[in-house]
């Protein structure tokens, strides 16, 4: 009889080869963007969007779901969202506004991060926010990937306008919190 082998929930996993296939795919978005060829960055960013939705769910259907696929997924993320706005701004498809409240997001979490780690709590911090705040910038990126395929025109301007007010508004709140959580966090760590 032949031994059946246990299960293996290791690093390599389906899902996180799914998560890890977004960043071997991030070039090519990057690459579409600044060389004007619009259809080649819709496609990369579908192809990415439905590995981000398929992941998890791969994950938890293989009962392969754990800590470091979920660090893995939120770092993928993190890292595809801000090097893309950096490439629409580089690229100059951000105004300088929008770029600063965009890295004003990304520092903030950054310092939520360090300062987490700081205090000596393994977690990873959240603030009430936070998946909101990041849902909108995943949505504001893909609306900007659009825009790549999509005719300029005045209604397309006010729904950017809009979806960027909003999204900025999200991201001030979302930092004067994540600022907010640093503070605390210091403080405990000063007095612990």
């Amino acid at each position: 009889m032949a031994e059946e082998m246990p299960k293996r929930s290791g690093l390599v996993t389906p899902a996180n080869l799914l998560t890890f296939s977004r960043l071997i795919l991030l070039p090519v978005v990057i690459v579409g963007i600044v060389t004007g060829h619009g259809y080649v960055t819709v496609v990369a960013m579908v192809v990415i969007w439905v590995t981000d939705l398929l992941d998890g769910r791969i994950a938890r259907r293989l009962g392969q779901a754990g800590a470091f696929g979920r660090t893995l997924d939120s770092t993928v993320d993190f890292v595809l969202i801000y090097s893309l706005f950096i490439t629409f701004y580089a690229a100059g498809r951000l105004a300088s506004y929008q770029f600063a409240v965009l890295y004003l997001a990304m520092l903030t979490i950054l310092a939520l991060q360090f300062a987490q780690m700081a205090s000596g709590r393994g977690e990873a911090a959240a603030t009430a926010l936070g998946k909101v705040t990041g849902a909108l910038e995943y949505g504001y990126l893909l609306f900007l990937v659009a825009r790549e395929v999509i005719r300029p025109s005045p209604m397309l301007a006010t729904l950017n306008a809009t979806f960027f007010s909003v999204l900025a508004l999200a991201i001030v709140l979302n930092s004067a919190l994540c600022i907010a959580s640093v503070c605390r966090s210091a403080r405990a760590v000063k007095n612990g």
